[in-house]
C-alpha cells in the first residue's frame, strides 16, 4: 500500500444504525434539493460488525391508544434520574412514529399480531408496550434493511475492514482522517502496519458513528470492534465530552466464565414474564423495588450484585419455564437456540445463569439537537458515541435504536443545508501517523472491571488511574504496530477518561454507583 489523498464531501464513520441512517437520509435529501454530494462510509469490520446488528429487543415507539407522548417522556426521564435535557427527550419521544415509519418505507419487517397490527412488546422502565421488534433480532433486521437502502446511492462509497487511526482539523477546509484498510484475515492475524501503510482522507463534514467502549472491559455484550475509538479521535480534537462515567450494565447477560464478548438475554424476555431468582431458587426482584423484574436497569443491575455478594454466587437465574414453548419460539427463538448452543440448555425447561455485564456508554461526545459537536466546527456524532441528552444517568430501554435514527435525521438535514457546491482547493494536508505503545490489553481490562463497574468506591477509582498510568509509563514505544496495537492505545485513553470522569462526580445517580455516597 502507498500514501494517497482522497477527498469527499462528508465522511462516516461507523455503519450502524446512526451511521447508516445518517447516509441514507442525507442520499434523500440531496436527492431530493438535486445536490450534488459524495460521501464515504467506513467499517471498521464488516458493512454489518456493529452492535446494531446484535440488538434483540427493538425500538421504541408511542402508538398504542392507551399509551402516549407524555407516557414516553416521564419514562426515559425515570429511568434517566432526571439527569436527562428534557427538551431532547420530547424531541425524540414525539419523532419516534415517524422514525418507524421511515424504516416501514424502506422496509422492514416487524413483528405483526394475529389481527395484522404491529405486535408491540413491553420492556423494563416502560408504562405501556411500545417496543417494536422482530422476534429477538430486531437489530439484524434493521442492519439488512440499512444496507439494502444504502446500496441505492452511486455517490456513497462504502469502505469496509477500515480504521481510521487519527483526525487532524484543516484550517477551513474541513478534516483529514488517516485510516487503514486491511482485510478480515491481516486483521486477524494482527499485521504490522508502518506509516506508509495509511491513507489519507479529506472531507468537509466528519461524523463520528462509531458505537460505544465495551472492551475498556473485561465483559461487555459489545463487538470486539467496539473500542470507542469516536471518543478517543474526538478528545483528539478536544471535543466536550459528557457523562463518560455513566456506563449501563445490562442486567441479564449470559454467564460464560471464559468468554469476553457476552451474549444479551434480552429484557423482552422479563417483559414476557420470566423472573429473576438466586442461588437457593428464591425471587429477589420485589425486595428491591415494586416493579421487580421491569425496574430499570440499573435497579435491577445492583440487585442481582447484591443477591451474588449474599450468597458468595458467581451469577443468579432467570426462569422463562413459566413460557410457553410457542411464546419461546415465536418471540425469542434465538436465544433458546444460543443457550443450547453455548451452555447446553433448554430454556423452556431450565433456568438461565445470568449476571450484569457492561453494555452501553450513556455519556459521550457532547452535541447540540442535530448532533453537531459543540465547540468544532462541520464536526458531528450520532449514536451511542454521543451524549444527547436523551439517556440521562441511565438508557432507558429500546431508546437507543431511536436516539440513533432521529439524530441521524436531524443531523442528515444539518450537514445539507450547510454543504454548497463549491470548487474547494484541498491543501496536501498528510498528518504524522499516530504514535503507539505497546500496552497490556488484559491488565487494562482487568484494572477498569475492577475500578469502574456497578458500584465504586472513590480510593477504587482513583487507584484505577494509578494503575493505568503505570501500564503506560512501563509500555515501550512501537516502530510498527497492528490494529489491535493501536486499539490497546485508544482503550487506555478512554479508560483514563471514564475513571476521571467518574472522579468528579458528586452523587450517585442512576448507572453511577459510588459506595461512599451511598
Amino acid at each position: 500500500m502507498t500514501t494517497s489523498l482522497l477527498s469527499y464531501d462528508v465522511i462516516i464513520l461507523g455503519t450502524g444504525v446512526a451511521g447508516l441512517s445518517t447516509a441514507i437520509y442525507l442520499a434523500e435529501n440531496a436527492v431530493q434539493q438535486q445536490k450534488s454530494l459524495s460521501i464515504l462510509v467506513c467499517a471498521k469490520g464488516n458493512l454489518s460488525t456493529t452492535n446494531t446488528s446484535w440488538a434483540q429487543g427493538g425500538i421504541a415507539a408511542v402508538a398504542a391508544k392507551e399509551d402516549s407522548f407524555e407516557s414516553h417522556i416521564q419514562d426515559t426521564i425515570d429511568a434517566g434520574a432526571g439527569q436527562n435535557d428534557p427538551y431532547i427527550v420530547k424531541k425524540v419521544v414525539t419523532a419516534a412514529p415517524f422514525a418507524m415509519q421511515d424504516l416501514i418505507r424502506w422496509g422492514i419487517e416487524l413483528d405483526k399480531n394475529e389481527n395484522g397490527a404491529y405486535d408491540l412488546v413491553k420492556e423494563g422502565g416502560h408504562q405501556f408496550s411500545r417496543i417494536w421488534h422482530k422476534a429477538d433480532a430486531t437489530g439484524a433486521s434493521l442492519q439488512a434493511v440499512l444496507i439494502q437502502e444504502i446500496s441505492k446511492y452511486p455517490f456513497i462509497t462504502l469502505r469496509d475492514y477500515t480504521t481510521v487511526v487519527k483526525v487532524e482539523q484543516m484550517e477551513k477546509t474541513g478534516f483529514c482522517v488517516q485510516s487503514i484498510s486491511q482485510n478480515q484475515q491481516l486483521q486477524i492475524e494482527g499485521a504490522k502496519i508502518a506509516p506508509s501503510d495509511l491513507i489519507s482522507i479529506q472531507c468537509k463534514q466528519l461524523v463520528f458513528a462509531t458505537g460505544g467502549l465495551g472492551m475498556v472491559y473485561e465483559k461487555t455484550t459489545n463487538q470486539n470492534i467496539a473500542t470507542g475509538d469516536g471518543i478517543f479521535l474526538a478528545q483528539k480534537l478536544n471535543a466536550p465530552m459528557k457523562d463518560l462515567a455513566f456506563i449501563q450494565f445490562h442486567p441479564t447477560g449470559l454467564y460464560e466464565p471464559d468468554k469476553s464478548t457476552t451474549y444479551l438475554i434480552t429484557e423482552a424476555l422479563r417483559g414476557a414474564g420470566a423472573v429473576l431468582k438466586n442461588k437457593m431458587g428464591k425471587d429477589f426482584m420485589p425486595h428491591y423495588d415494586k416493579r421487580a423484574e421491569l425496574a430499570p436497569r440499573d435497579i435491577v443491575s445492583r440487585a442481582i450484585i447484591a443477591e451474588m455478594h449474599q450468597s458468595q454466587s458467581t451469577h443468579v437465574y432467570l426462569d422463562a419455564t413459566m413460557l410457553s414453548e410457542a411464546i419461546i419460539q415465536a418471540h425469542f427463538p434465538n436465544i433458546a437456540i444460543a443457550c443450547m448452543e453455548k451452555i447446553g440448555i433448554d430454556i423452556a425447561k431450565e433456568w438461565i445463569p445470568v449476571v450484569p455485564v457492561e453494555h452501553y456508554a450513556c455519556g459521550g461526545i457532547e452535541v447540540d439537537e442535530f448532533g453537531a459537536v459543540k465547540n468544532i466546527d462541520r464536526l458531528y456524532a450520532v449514536g451511542e458515541v454521543a451524549c444527547t441528552g436523551l439517556h440521562g444517568a441511565n438508557r432507558l430501554a429500546s431508546n437507543s435504536l431511536l436516539e440513533g435514527l432521529v439524530f441521524a435525521k436531524w443531523c442528515a438535514m444539518k450537514i445539507i443545508s450547510s454543504i454548497h457546491s463549491d470548487n474547494t482547493k484541498w491543501p496536501r494536508f498528510l498528518p504524522a501517523p499516530p504514535l503507539v505503545k505497546n500496552l497490556d490489553r488484559k491488565r487494562l481490562q482487568m484494572c477498569m472491571t475492577k475500578n469502574a463497574s456497578i458500584e465504586k468506591t472513590s480510593k477504587g477509582i482513583e487507584q484505577g488511574i494509578e494503575e493505568l498510568q503505570t501500564i503506560l509509563d512501563q509500555a515501550n514505544l512501537l516502530s510498527s504496530w497492528s490494529i489491535t496495537d493501536w486499539e490497546n492505545n485508544v482503550l487506555y485513553e478512554n479508560g483514563i477518561a471514564v475513571l476521571k470522569d467518574a472522579l468528579h462526580q458528586t452523587q450517585n445517580k442512576g448507572v453511577f454507583f459510588n459506595q461512599d455516597f451511598a
